[in-house]
């Protein structure tokens, strides 16, 4: 009797969260509304659409454990919607919605982490922290703060650019994010920084990280090396395209290349993090080997 019952109260508990899930994307709609104008106006944010999606996936795929020992919990569920809520609020009487997205869009997420929560209990939450924490990357970072990721970026790729155009035996002058080259002067705009690849290496970073390393620190030092890969697939992609503008044709630097092939040499930078991952794999590996060598000479 019990097992039969076992299945009817998950199945209770999926369709009530399913529900209240419904209503907040009723409540919150002018929210998800603007995030998305937002991640299709500015390339800056367009990893904000794959969020929820890359979320949603691994929540079903981690559903045999995750909700293993689920169980209500208003005490701690209520609170956290309750503190979205507000925060959404202050927003609006601040400046309104427009100007406060980042605001309103913490907010929304806090009460789905707060409702799932309510759902199925911290224990649960536990299991989903990854897909759960992952939703927070659909809060737009405020752009004061993104034009200083920017700048960092832009500053990062045209010093390792020069870098390479000096191993490359090709003469340069730099003189702040301008290089001077035979016949032409190349600069580093805020818009060759490449924050749009970096943004999607960093959420790559984060899945590969999950998926395929164990340790803690493997996944950490991971993701902290996604800036640097972006870097360098930016400054790859300069001296590639200031190369075949300067030795071959002048048009490659109004060709589709430089316009339009940030995807061709995206590649570098996911082939960069694919090699990253591998090395911290056998290096994971490596280090469990010795641990059960250790184990078994202790046991001798």
């Amino acid at each position: 009797m019990n097992l039969s019952m076992a299945p009817n109260r998950e199945t209770r508990r999926h369709g009530q969260f399913a529900v209240l899930c419904a209503l907040t994307l009723l409540i919150f709609w002018a929210v998800l509304k603007a995030l998305l104008e937002l991640s299709l106006r500015d390339d800056r944010y367009t990893y904000i659409l794959a969020v929820p999606v890359i979320g949603a996936t691994f929540l079903y795929l981690e559903k045999e454990r995750i909700f293993r020992d689920s169980r209500y919990c208003p005490a701690m569920g209520v609170p956290l919607v309750l503190l979205g809520l507000l925060a959404i609020a202050v927003g609006r009487m601040r400046q309104g919605l427009s100007g406060n997205l980042t605001v309103a869009a913490g907010g929304m997420v806090l009460v789905w982490l707060g409702t799932f929560i309510l759902c199925y209990g911290p224990t649960s939450f536990r299991s989903a922290s990854f897909p759960a924490l992952l939703l927070l990357l659909m809060v737009p970072i405020p752009s004061i703060v993104l034009d200083r990721v920017v700048a960092v970026l832009q500053a990062g790729s045209a010093e390792l650019a020069y870098l390479l155009f000096r191993l490359a035996g090709v003469p340069v002058m730099r003189h702040g994010m301008v290089m001077s080259l035979p016949g032409v002067d190349i600069e580093v705009a805020p818009q060759c920084s490449g924050i749009r690849s970096t943004s999607a290496l960093l959420i790559a970073g984060v899945l590969m990280s999950r998926a395929l390393l164990r340790t803690s620190s493997a996944r950490l030092f991971a993701i902290l090396c996604i800036g640097p890969i972006g870097i360098f697939r930016n400054a790859v992609r300069i001296v590639c395209i200031s190369l075949l503008g300067v030795y071959v044709d002048r048009g490659f630097f109004s060709s589709g290349i430089h316009r339009r092939g940030g995807l061709l040499f995206s590649l570098v930078g996911f082939a960069t993090l694919i090699l990253l991952v591998w090395l911290l794999r056998r290096w994971e590996h490596q280090r469990r080997c010795v641990g059960i060598a250790g184990v078994s000479a202790s046991g001798l």
